[in-house]
């Protein structure tokens, strides 16, 4: 009997990759625009350009565990070979081109007379890269041999997942910053946009459990290699849901501190930072659960697997 689980243990690196990258880059898209904004003071412009290393360094455990996937890191040079033709090469290149653009404006930050322009040039290269990485990504897995990657719900919900778990490590980068405004509109977009998502998310994989009812080769149904299919959604669901109804809470008692206190910047609470911290590993553990499930429906074309 082929076993779905067996496939995706052998791809739990990839699980971690997809996991991780995604909402890294869209909370480095998010603290980016922040950065970007015209009447940010510069002293706290300096401490959310330091802080921005969180995101960062998701981003990058991401990549690294996907990098073990290359067996030789010396096959990482061939990928860039095929840049445009290849789905995977313009994935690579994508993460390369976030991952510099987000560490030279990290490492620039610290610098004593820096050039504005600079700074605003390597913010929108970082906004730019970090989309077109989440997008690039989202369709490496749209390979016609492999009829249960290429289905449309595949890179909506890979997207969906990004914007789940981005905007709640961005709200830890800017808490930890101490960036007042958060307590505001825009904390409040933050714990919104996880909740849309979250809910597009369901709906996705929803009719993604439908699809594969119908899909089959010779050897195996792609049902019957996630067999406990709707056990992971429900999972999924219940984890992400509470690490975000976790982060809605902190964050509102958060803001009615800040109303209570007045002006000046946010205060910080490492209670606060722990609940945060708690709510997005939720999500990702939730995130984890389904982009296992990916890698077990793995099923070719004919005769194998």
């Amino acid at each position: 009997m082929i076993s779905g689980f067996d496939t995706a243990l052998g791809e739990v690196t990839l699980v971690l990759f997809t996991t991780l990258a995604p909402s890294g880059a869209i909370a480095l898209v998010l603290v980016a625009a922040v950065l970007l904004l015209p009447k940010l003071e510069s002293t706290m412009r300096a401490r959310i350009s330091t802080f921005m290393c969180i995101p960062l360094v998701v981003t990058m455990v991401g990549l690294v565990a996907s990098a073990t996937h290359l067996g030789n890191p010396a096959n990482a040079l061939y990928v860039f070979l095929h840049v445009g033709s290849s789905p995977l090469s313009n994935e690579v290149v994508s993460a390369v081109g976030l991952l510099a653009c987000s560490g030279l404006y990290w490492l620039y930050s610290f610098s004593a007379k820096p050039f504005v322009w600079l700074h605003r040039l390597l913010l929108t290269m970082i906004v730019a890269t970090g989309v077109a990485f989440v997008t690039m990504v989202s369709l490496a897995y749209s390979v016609d041999t492999i009829v249960t990657w290429s289905l449309p719900t595949v890179p909506i919900s890979l997207w969906l997942n990004a914007l789940v778990g981005g905007p709640l490590l961005a709200a830890i980068t800017l808490y930890a910053a101490q960036w007042r405004a958060l307590a505001g509109r825009f904390g409040l977009l933050l714990m919104t946009v996880p909740f849309i998502a979250l809910a597009a998310n369901m709906a996705a994989y929803i009719v993604q459990g439908r699809l594969l009812n119908g899909v089959a080769n010779s050897v195996v149904a792609a049902a019957d290699l996630v067999p406990h299919y709707r056990t992971m959604l429900l999972v999924f669901a219940l984890m992400c849901f509470a690490g975000c109804v976790l982060a809605a809470f902190t964050m509102h008692a958060v803001s009615r501190e800040a109303v209570a206190h007045g002006g000046g910047e946010l205060a910080f609470s490492k209670r606060v930072l722990v609940r945060l911290l708690v709510s997005c590993l939720l999500v990702f553990a939730g995130i984890f659960v389904m982009r296992f499930a990916f890698y077990m429906m793995h099923l070719m074309v004919g005769l194998a697997v």
